[in-house]
């Protein structure tokens, strides 16, 4: 053996050496499609999981560009080849084959004798009109502003500024230049939202006060549609920018409330409507750093009459070390706009000072680690 070829060979991880292939040690070429990792076959076994882990960038890529040619709605029908799937989704014939042979590797699709590819079970979920389509988090979670901040973490963890969401071509401004992109955003947080909602009616849960409820931020009305269900002679508001507001009527009016809703277009940071009996911040306030999240929090105080309610609904993080992932939805928030997750002290007091008491705690925790925070307007 020529002795680069030695060196070579003596670099790999033990595991992964030629000598130990054989029947009962087949090789991770010979894996399942899905467990399948180009990295994690660089480590070894005992690297296995950080090369998982390392080898993200290409697997969140070939999903979402999947998603976002809509591949899956395609294959649906049956199976295609390359060439007739690329003329169906406007793609280069052979860079969406090997696009499409990578997904095989990754358990997205299936390629058969005859060159036709077909879904596979995880690939099924990016198709628009599956039940629980993971289409819009494909888009919508990992569109450009998302994975630039990504791409950013490093500079951001070693800055000692905050990011600013506000900054030219900041999140804000990339999402009111790009309305499509925008509707896609709003889709993935109306899947986590129905996520949520699905888990208050689990539990039954209803809210302290009630009347006219203002839900600030709160996109096309997913929350607030189910407390007017749970509240049928309750009325809502509905405040946000104009471009998340988009698909509000026909949802609404879908979920048999449009008549009890009045939207309205504009900046929580400035004002909300006034006169409610309950204001809602669903997943609001940790888009904000301190200052501005107390800002919002006035403003709702401001509107709002004495006795009135607030209903606060984030990923709370644990007072103790033991890890979460409200940890990682944290992280995300720190990275794409300068926000941060809060413990349930910090919320008191960041909300104490601005005239508000907490008076009720509610666990939801089945899927997220989200509470149910109720305070009164003092």
């Amino acid at each position: 053996m020529p002795e680069d070829a030695a060196a070579a060979e003596h670099a790999l991880p033990e595991n992964a050496r030629p000598e130990n292939a054989g029947p009962e040690n087949a090789g991770p070429e010979n894996a399942a499609p899905g467990d399948m990792s180009l990295y994690a076959a660089m480590l070894g076994e005992t690297g296995r999981p950080l090369g998982r882990l390392l080898e993200g960038m290409m697997t969140a890529q070939v999903t979402t560009v999947l998603a976002r040619l809509a591949v899956a709605d395609e294959l649906a029908g049956g199976p295609l080849t390359a060439a007739q799937l690329a003329a169906r989704v406007s793609a280069a014939p052979d860079a969406l084959a090997r696009l499409l042979s990578a997904a095989s590797a990754y358990g997205l699709v299936r390629k058969d004798d005859a060159g036709r590819y077909a879904l596979a079970p995880a690939g099924d979920l990016l198709r628009t009109d599956a039940e629980g389509t993971a289409r819009g988090i494909a888009i919508g979670f990992l569109g450009p502003p998302h994975w630039q901040s990504a791409g950013r973490l490093e500079e951001i963890v070693r800055s000692p500024d905050p990011v600013n969401p506000a900054r030219p071509g900041g999140i804000y401004e990339y999402y009111g230049r790009h309305p499509e992109e925008a509707a896609w955003f709003a889709r993935a947080m109306g899947l986590v939202t129905g996520i949520m909602v699905d888990q208050l009616a689990r539990t039954g849960f209803r809210p302290l006060a009630s009347g006219r409820i203002v839900d600030v931020g709160g996109s096309r009305g997913t929350l607030l549609a189910y407390l007017l269900r749970a509240l049928p002679s309750a009325r809502g508001v509905l405040l946000d920018r104009p471009e998340a507001l988009a698909d509000a009527p026909r949802y609404l009016a879908g979920e048999g409330v449009g008549d009890r809703v009045e939207l309205v277009a504009g900046d929580f940071l400035r004002q909300v409507p006034p006169g409610g009996d309950l204001y809602v911040l669903s997943q609001i306030l940790h888009n904000w750093d301190d200052e501005s999240a107390r800002a919002i929090v006035r403003n709702c105080h401001r509107a709002s009459r004495p006795g009135g309610g607030l209903l606060v609904i984030e990923y709370v993080l644990p007072e103790g070390p033991d890890p979460s992932l409200a940890h990682l939805m944290d992280l995300i928030m720190m990275m794409v706009l300068g926000g941060r997750e809060r413990s349930r002290a910090e919320h008191e007091a960041m909300l104490g000072p601005e005239g508000y008491e907490l008076v009720r705690e509610t666990p939801l925790t089945a899927v997220l680690p989200w509470r149910i925070l109720e305070f009164r307007h003092v």
